[in-house]
């Protein structure tokens, strides 16, 4: 620390208090590599006093920026005239050329291109990136039920969707027919049993009420659970293929009018869908860990761990419905196993029951495979003072059909970005940091662009990134939904209050938090008082960043009328009858993405929250612990003792440090804006340098913090993904898990192996501590 930071520090009694014991329990070791830290700060210090005038780069001018300045430091009009800029035109007309046809991945080279130029137009650099996974493409398909012993055929389904008057993407001879990504190609036959939602638990309740699956074609509905953790399950009880149907009860008449009258899934809307096990790994499946460049050694698809195994086609409920028919009466009634088993097809005068049926089902699912070229495109606008620091924005390109909701209407936002960014450029502004505009291909087929490139730039990324904020599906209804990094709390709450929501007085922020409170099952008072951000449950493309890189991610969008999703349904038309008619979900979602990019790019100090991600851990260790409890009560983990079962020690003693060393930071950034001012305008240069190494330590502890969390030798079992606080595990087949490993490790039932991975994560946690004090 500099002499007059230290003086401050001890003058705080009340940090001094807290921080003193620390102090004095740091080794030898620790101590000697902190003064050598400090010496060679104050020697980079001094250099910097003689040196930096002449190669720092300027801001800009004061007379070329009138217009951004104010009282308050610029932000104020700046946030303004951003504003301001955003088009619901521009954004319309983004929209209707994304969605001017089917674009699945690599096979959009046009849209690629398209972007490409519009970055360029607006003067920002860019390129397309191009990687080569291996994908599959559908030949044909058949579901048929008939009689095996007169091989009569009773029932084929039609595996198409219906043409909508007026809906051109209905139409669109490019459409694709119904399969899944890396599904595997084969032709099988079986009774067929109905099993749910296909989760684990579905299976395990089946095999609870003797009906087995082995041999058996299984039908299932979409939703709880990812597409590929129903495949793989159905797999792991030996049946020969799945069938995923979309039910009503979920997203279709029940909920609402369907379309085209309504929002909701018609009967005969197909999701198609990826059941690559991106839980295993993300990416592509014959390149794991590493980019999928030309050049790339790949492995044999035999080898892939992430694959399948047994064929799987997406339904219609108008095809699925004839299917449950023929296992009506046959088996257990599900109702018999749980009300939740039963869906919305009740209204057809069917009744669900498990089966297995008498009558045989023929899945035919034929895919050729090869490798194919993917266009990333990336834009860069250069940071005026510190251009080695990126703030990264990213949207996935491709779809399954014209995909206005999922992704065109964040792509269409991204454009306008680029558009408005590069307008406020010529008022002479410019941001403080890089930012990086992503647009990335094959997302739908197992978050391939992003991950690609994310592993091909991992070293850049660890170095550069401060952040990425994605928005893949930007609007899907009118509910703000956010997955973040507990660092983000405050800022996403400031940015969101600043933003209105449409067609009320209300802000984002009000809008937020009245619709996390009507959902949130949470017993914290203080979750109670604020709009809920998961932060365990990311998804889409802030994979890679998060759990690979440990780069602090957010992912947003506005959500609800799902039921379109991945079907050719997902139109124009349907967006703008009966989602997002005027574009003004559309125009909020642009000014919250943009200026959280302005905030992450522009403040001087960055508004992030290492105490909010302290405070979050201990939440999150108490509702492990709570999670152990009732696992331990249903005879999971006998062998492991019940004073593991109530407390984890150890991680609570480093979620404590943790904490202690967030204050820390905080007290730094109080310091740094009494005693010199964020901005660190001064013409003292022993104090200039003084503020600028301190600033520069802060952005660096806030933005690298996550970085402390990553587990070089990653989850067991899943150990392409490197973050020790959130994973797949086994507790969930839905979301990401708390301390993944550690779940592992008490299924195990090993009091050892439980002691050595709680300590593993325990000095993971104080490593980030220690990382917070390294001013």
């Amino acid at each position: 620390m500099f002499d007059d930071e230290k003086q401050l520090l001890n003058s705080d009694g009340a940090v001094e208090k807290q921080l003193r014991p620390h102090h004095e329990q740091l080794g030898r070791a620790t101590r000697f590599r902190r003064r050598t830290v400090t010496v060679l700060l104050s020697l980079a210090a001094l250099a910097f006093v003689f040196v930096a005038p002449a190669l720092l780069p300027r801001a800009p001018s004061t007379s070329d920026t009138d217009d951004l300045q104010s009282s308050a430091g610029g932000l104020i009009d700046l946030t303004r005239l951003f504003f301001n800029a955003l088009s619901t035109d521009h954004l319309r007309t983004n929209l209707e050329y994304y969605t001017s046809g089917t674009h699945a991945a690599g096979a959009n080279k046009t849209q690629a291109t398209h972007t490409l130029e519009y970055f360029e137009k607006q003067g920002i650099d860019a390129e397309i990136v191009e990687y080569f996974p291996w994908l599959n493409r559908p030949l044909s398909q058949r579901v048929a039920v008939f009689n095996s012993t007169t091989h009569e055929v009773l029932f084929e389904a039609l595996l198409r969707e219906d043409a909508i008057p007026g809906d051109p993407a209905s139409v669109d001879p490019n459409n694709l027919a119904p399969f899944h990504a890396y599904s595997a190609d084969g032709n099988v036959t079986g009774q067929l049993v109905y099993a749910n939602y296909g989760s684990n638990d579905d299976f395990n309740a089946l095999e609870q009420a003797g009906i087995s699956v082995n041999d058996a074609v299984v039908i299932v509905r979409y939703g709880k659970v990812h597409s590929s953790v129903k495949v793989h399950a159905a797999e792991l009880a030996g049946a020969r293929g799945v069938l995923i149907y979309s039910d009503p009860k979920d997203d279709g008449y029940t909920k609402g009018k369907d379309y085209p009258v309504g929002p909701w899934r018609p009967e005969s809307s197909i999701r198609r869908d990826s059941v690559l096990r991106h839980r295993i790994h993300p990416g592509d499946p014959l390149t794991p860990g590493y980019p999928s460049t030309k050049n790339s050694q790949r492995i044999d698809p035999d080898n892939a761990v992430n694959l399948c195994r047994i064929p799987s086609l997406p339904l219609s409920y108008r095809d699925a419905l004839p299917l449950l028919s023929a296992i009506q009466s046959h088996g257990v009634a599900a109702s018999n196993i749980s009300s939740s088993w039963v869906g919305g097809l009740t209204s057809k005068v069917i009744e669900y029951w498990t089966g297995p049926s008498t009558l045989e089902v023929n899945l035919e699912n034929r895919v050729e495979y090869r490798t194919v070229a993917i266009q990333n495109v990336v834009g860069r606008i250069k940071g005026w003072e510190d251009p080695g620091q990126a703030v990264i924005i990213g949207n996935h390109r491709d779809a399954w059909s014209s995909g206005a909701s999922d992704p065109s209407s964040g792509s269409a936002v991204l454009l306008e970005l680029a558009r408005v960014f590069s307008e406020l450029g010529k008022l002479g502004w410019r941001p403080r940091r890089t930012i990086i505009l992503g647009s990335w291909d094959a997302a739908e087929y197992g978050l391939i662009g992003s991950t690609e490139w994310v592993e091909e730039n991992i070293d850049w990324l660890r170095a550069s990134a401060v952040a990425y904020v994605n928005v893949g599906a930007a609007v899907g209804g009118n509910a703000f939904a956010v997955t973040a990094s507990p660092v983000f709390q405050n800022l996403l709450y400031a940015v969101t209050k600043q933003v209105p929501y449409p067609h009320s007085n209300e802000t984002v922020y009000d809008a937020w938090l009245r619709q996390s409170l009507a959902t949130s099952l949470d017993a914290d008072a203080s979750a109670k008082s604020r709009p809920a951000i998961s932060p365990f449950e990311l998804n889409g493309d802030t994979i890679a960043f998060a759990m690979h890189a440990g780069i602090s991610s957010v992912d947003m969008g506005f959500v609800g009328s799902a039921g379109a999703q991945h079907s050719n349904f997902d139109s124009f038309k349907r967006m703008v009858s009966f989602v997002d008619p005027d574009m003004q979900l559309h125009l909020a979602i642009a000014q919250v993405w943009g200026l959280l990019a302005i905030r992450l790019a522009d403040d001087p100090v960055l508004d992030l929250c290492p105490m909010c991600y302290a405070k979050d851990i201990r939440h999150i260790i108490r509702q492990f612990e709570k999670q152990m409890r009732l696992r331990r009560s249903a005879s999971v983990a006998d062998s492991v003792d019940m004073s593991t079962a109530k407390k984890l020690r150890r991680l609570h003693a480093a979620q404590r440090q943790l904490e202690t060393n967030a204050r820390i930071v905080e007290h730094d950034k109080r310091h740094l804006r009494s005693a010199y001012g964020e901005e660190c305008q001064m013409t003292g240069r022993r104090r200039h340098a003084s503020c600028l190494a301190l600033r520069a330590s802060i952005n660096d502890r806030v933005s690298k913090l996550e970085q402390h969390f990553i587990d070089p030798d990653g989850v067991p079992g899943h150990e392409w993904y490197k973050h020790a606080l959130i994973g797949p595990g086994p507790w969930t087949d839905a979301s990401f898990q708390a301390f993944p490993g550690l779940a592992a490790a008490l299924d195990t039932g090993d009091k050892g192996i439980v002691r050595q991975r709680e300590k593993s994560i325990a000095d993971i946690i104080y490593e980030a501590a220690w990382f917070l004090r390294e001013v």
